[in-house]
C-alpha cells in the first residue's frame, strides 16, 4: 500500500499530512504535522514575505522531507494557498523551494478553492440545495448550489486574519464593542458584493473553514453536547448568540488563546466569529450545517481518486467512509456487507411488524456493517465497545441522531448490555421513540447476524411472510445451513420480546 504525502503553505505557516492509500476512494491518515510561519504579518505590512521568514520556510520543508523518507512515502504533493496571488514575493519563495528541495508547489486560484470546498461538502452531508460559507484566514467564500454542481459565488475579501488586522488598533478594547464593528465592516462588504440567495423552504446554510470549526468545538463546549463530532453539527442562531456573548466578555486580545479550543489568537477567532455573525443577520439564517472537510481533504480526495481509482467503487459517501473504516478497525467485509444485506431484507419484508421508516435505514446500515467492531477491542462485552467505536468514528452523510441511534442499535444486539443513564446522556439529539428504534434495530441486527454465523455466506436471500402471529423466514441456501439456522432460533425470545412476534425459518 502506498504512501503519499501532501504539503500545503497557507497564510499562516505550514502542514503535511502523511497517508497510506489503500486503492479506490480509501485511505487511512497516518501522520499530520503543521508549523506556524505568520507570512500573513509580513504581507500586512510590506505585501512581500521576508528574506528570514523564507529560510525558516525552507527548514521546516527540510525537515518535512526527511520524515518522508523515513516512513517510505513514495509521492509527495505540494500545493500553496490563493493568499499567495497577493504576495509580491511569492515567486521568490516558491522558486528557492525548488531550487533547494526540488519541491514544485502549485498555487491554487480562488476559483480552484472554490471547486474543491463545493466537492468535498457533497461527501460530507446530506444537502442538495443551499448556501455554503466558507470562513478561511484571509478571504471568504458563498456558494450557491443546488442538484450537485455550483451555481454561483462571491468572494468576500475578509478572512479571520486580515478582519482582525484591521482592527489591530482596538488591541485590549473590549471585545462586544470590536465584534459588532468587524460585523457592521463585513455587512457592509456583503452589501457590496449584492450577493443574492434564492429563499424557500428547502435552503439549507452550510458553514465550512477552519474558523467554523473553531466555533463548532467552542459552541459544543458551551451547552456540553455529548457528542465530540464537528461534521453534521448544526449551529443555530442561539448557540451562535451563546458564542458571542461569550467572547464579548473577553478583552480584544491578539496574544491570547481559547485554551482546549484552538491554537489560533483569540482576536482571529473573534473576527471569524464576527464574519460569521454578519453573514447570518444579513442573510437571516437560523442555523448552519457544519461540513467538517475542506480544502485540504478535497486535494487529498482529488488525487487519490484520479491516481489510484478503480471499478466498483461507491458513489455513496457513507458507504466509502463505512468501507474505509475496515483499515482502522480490521472488520471482516465479506461477513459485514453479508449481514447488512440480510439485515436490510429483514427490515424491508417485515415492515408491517417493526414500523420503521426509511428514516432509520442509515442508521440501520451503520448499525448492521459495524455490528462486531468493537471485537477488534475486546470480545467480552464487544456490543458495547461496538457502540463507542461508532460513536467516534468519522461517519460523513450521516446526522448525529443517524449516529446515535446506530451505536445503541449495536450494544442492543445484547438486550441486557443497556444501561439508560448512557443513552440519556444523549437527550440532545434523541427522544424515547428513537431508544425504541435503536432497540429494534440491534434486534434485526442479531437475527441477520446469526443467520451468517458461519460467517460463509450460506443463507443469501430470505423471503418472510407473517402468518398470524408467525413470521415464516424462507431461507435460500447454496449449502448446509444447518448451523446458521440454528444459531438464529436461539434468538426466537428476543424477537418475541421486541416485536411480540414468532418467527420459524424454513
Amino acid at each position: 500500500m502506498e504512501k503519499t504525502a501532501l504539503i500545503e503553505i497557507n497564510a499562516t505557516g505550514l502542514t503535511m499530512r502523511t497517508e497510506k492509500l489503500m486503492g479506490g476512494a480509501f485511505h487511512k491518515i497516518i501522520d499530520n504535522v503543521s508549523n506556524t510561519i505568520r507570512f500573513d504579518e509580513d504581507v500586512f505590512e510590506n505585501n512581500a514575505i521576508s528574506d528570514a521568514k523564507i529560510n525558516e520556510c525552507i527548514k521546516v520543508l527540510v525537515n518535512y522531507q526527511q520524515l518522508c523518507e523515513f516512513k517510505n512515502v513514495l509521492k509527495i504533493h505540494a500545493y500553496a494557498s490563493s493568499f499567495f496571488y497577493k504576495v509580491s514575493n511569492s515567486k521568490k519563495l516558491f522558486e528557492e523551494i525548488y531550487k533547494k528541495l526540488g519541491i514544485n508547489f502549485n498555487i491554487l486560484t480562488e476559483e480552484d478553492e472554490v471547486k474543491m470546498i463545493y466537492s468535498t461538502m457533497i461527501g460530507t452531508i446530506d444537502v442538495t440545495k443551499g448556501t455554503l460559507l466558507y470562513v478561511n484566514y484571509n478571504n471568504s467564500y458563498v456558494i450557491n448550489f443546488a442538484k450537485r454542481s455550483i451555481l454561483n459565488y462571491y468572494v468576500i475579501p475578509f478572512g479571520s486574519n486580515n478582519l482582525a488586522n484591521k482592527f489591530s488598533s482596538s488591541e485590549g478594547k473590549n471585545a462586544g464593542a470590536v465584534i459588532n464593528d468587524m460585523a457592521k465592516t463585513i455587512a457592509k462588504e456583503l452589501k457590496s458584493l449584492n450577493i443574492n440567495i434564492e429563499t424557500n423552504e428547502d435552503l439549507n446554510f452550510v458553514g465550512s473553514g477552519p474558523l467554523f470549526l473553531t466555533l463548532s468545538k467552542f459552541v459544543r463546549k458551551i451547552v456540553h453536547y455529548p457528542l465530540d463530532m464537528d461534521n453534521n453539527f448544526n449551529i443555530t442562531s442561539e448557540y451562535l448568540e451563546k458564542a458571542v456573548n461569550l467572547l464579548s466578555e473577553q478583552n480584544f486580545d491578539k496574544n491570547r488563546r481559547l485554551a482546549n479550543i484552538s491554537n489560533e489568537r483569540l482576536a482571529n477567532i473573534m473576527a471569524g466569529v464576527a464574519i460569521i455573525k454578519a453573514f447570518a443577520q444579513e442573510k437571516n439564517v437560523e442555523s448552519f450545517t457544519i461540513s467538517s472537510r475542506g480544502i485540504t481533504d478535497a486535494i487529498m480526495s482529488a488525487k487519490i481518486v484520479k491516481e489510484n481509482s478503480c471499478e466498483g467503487t461507491s458513489n455513496d459517501p457513507l458507504e466509502v467512509s463505512l468501507l474505509n473504516n475496515k483499515y482502522y478497525y480490521p472488520i471482516d467485509e465479506t461477513n459485514a456487507k453479508n449481514v447488512a444485506n440480510l439485515t436490510y431484507e429483514l427490515f424491508r419484508q417485515m415492515s408491517i411488524i417493526h414500523k420503521l421508516t426509511r428514516k432509520q435505514v442509515k442508521a440501520l446500515k451503520i448499525a448492521a456493517f459495524m455490528y462486531d467492531c468493537g471485537k477488534r477491542v475486546a470480545y467480552e462485552n464487544h456490543t458495547k465497545f461496538s457502540k463507542d467505536i461508532i460513536l467516534n468514528s468519522n461517519l460523513m452523510n450521516a446526522t448525529h441522531k443517524d449516529i446515535v441511534v446506530a451505536a445503541f442499535a449495536c450494544q442492543f444486539q445484547n438486550l441486557d448490555n443497556f444501561n439508560l443513564a448512557d443513552w440519556v446522556r444523549f437527550k440532545a439529539i434523541v427522544n424515547e421513540e428513537d431508544l425504541v428504534n435503536a432497540r429494534k434495530i440491534g434486534t434485526l441486527i442479531s437475527l441477520a447476524s446469526a443467520l451468517d454465523a458461519g460467517k460463509q455466506n450460506k443463507i443469501q436471500e430470505i423471503n418472510c411472510d407473517l402468518l398470524g402471529d408467525i413470521v415464516v423466514i424462507k431461507a435460500m441456501t447454496n449449502s448446509d445451513a444447518s448451523y446458521e439456522i440454528s444459531e438464529a432460533n436461539k434468538f426466537a425470545p428476543v424477537f418475541k420480546k421486541v416485536f411480540n412476534k414468532s418467527y420459524q425459518i424454513m
